[in-house]
């Protein structure tokens, strides 16, 4: 009777890495941005009543509203991922 030997093998475990709520919040920081910033150029595009797109050039933001607003939207961007990130940072 012959023993059958085989050599020990490295096994790596990878572990997957855990979705917390700081990421989710992140993420979604990220994705609210960038439908704010698609939303100026989509606010004059709409259905009608007949369930038609229509284009209406005279919705469309001058220049000076557009700045406005993306100051708007980068300074909120600013002070949600400061928030999230400071507040789950004092958390560990």
């Amino acid at each position: 009777m012959e023993a059958n030997t085989q050599t020990s093998r490295n096994i790596e475990i990878v572990q997957k890495k855990d979705l917390t709520i700081r990421t989710v919040l992140n993420i979604y920081g990220v994705f609210a941005v960038i439908v704010l910033i698609l939303s100026i150029f989509t606010t004059n595009i709409f259905i009608n009543e007949n369930m038609v797109f229509v284009y209406n050039e005279n919705l469309m933001m001058g220049k000076k509203k557009i700045k406005e607003f993306l100051s708007f939207i980068f300074g909120s961007a600013i002070v949600f991922f400061t928030c999230v990130n400071l507040y789950y940072r004092k958390l560990k």
